[in-house]
C-alpha cells in the first residue's frame, strides 16, 4: 500500500473518530446541562425525582420562575387573617432562600413586597389558572408532588404564626380556608 493511500486512509479515520468525538462531546455537554437544570429545579421546588425534574424543565419551567410560583400560596395563606405576622414572614423568607430565591432578585423582591403590602386577590387566581395549565401539561405524579410541596409549605406558615402560647390549634379559620381553596 502507498504512503498516499494510507495517508488519505488515517485522514478519513480522523475524520470519522473525530466526528463521533464531537458527538460525544455534545451529548456529554447535554447530559451535563440537563444535570445542573436538575440541581437547580430541586433547589427551587424540592422535588428530588429526576423524571418530575425533567417534566417541568420540558415545560419551560425554570428555578426562578418555580421559586415564586410555590411562594405564592404562602403569601396567600399568611394574608388569610388579614395581617401579616412576623413569624410568617421568616417561614416565608425561609422558604424563600431554601427555593434558591437570591436576595435583590427580581423574585425577592416580588415577594419582599407581598410580604409588606397584601397582593391583590388576583395573584392568587393567577396561581389557580398556572397550576390548571400545568397540571394539564406534565405528567400527574409530577404535578402532585409538585402541589403537595406547596401546599405543606403553606401550612407551615399558617402553623408558624398560629396557637396561643404554642398550644391549640395552630392554624386559623381562615388559614384553613384558603389552604383548602387552593389545595382543591
Amino acid at each position: 500500500m502507498s504512503d498516499s493511500l494510507n495517508d488519505r486512509g488515517k485522514a478519513i479515520e480522523d475524520v470519522f473518530f473525530n466526528a463521533r468525538d464531537q458527538d460525544l462531546i455534545q451529548k456529554l455537554k447535554q447530559e451535563m446541562a440537563a444535570s445542573e437544570a436538575r440541581e437547580a429545579m430541586t433547589l427551587a421546588s424540592g422535588i428530588d425525582d429526576d423524571a418530575v425534574l425533567d417534566s417541568l424543565i420540558s415545560c419551560g419551567i425554570t428555578p426562578e420562575s418555580m421559586a415564586s410560583v410555590a411562594l405564592i400560596p404562602l403569601v396567600a395563606v399568611a394574608w388569610a387573617d388579614n395581617k401579616m405576622e412576623d413569624n410568617e414572614k421568616e417561614a416565608i423568607l425561609k422558604a424563600a432562600n431554601e427555593a434558591g430565591v437570591a436576595e435583590g432578585s427580581a423574585s425577592f423582591q416580588s415577594i419582599a413586597a407581598w410580604l409588606d403590602n397584601r397582593p391583590d386577590a388576583s395573584l392568587t387566581e393567577a396561581w389557580k389558572d398556572y397550576m390548571t395549565a400545568l397540571n394539564e401539561s406534565i405528567d400527574p405524579v409530577a404535578f402532585n408532588q409538585l402541589k403537595a410541596l406547596v401546599m405543606r409549605r403553606a401550612e407551615n406558615v399558617a402553623e408558624a404564626a398560629g396557637g396561643f402560647l404554642g398550644l391549640g390549634n395552630k392554624v386559623s379559620d381562615a388559614e384553613r380556608k384558603v389552604i383548602d381553596d387552593l389545595g382543591s
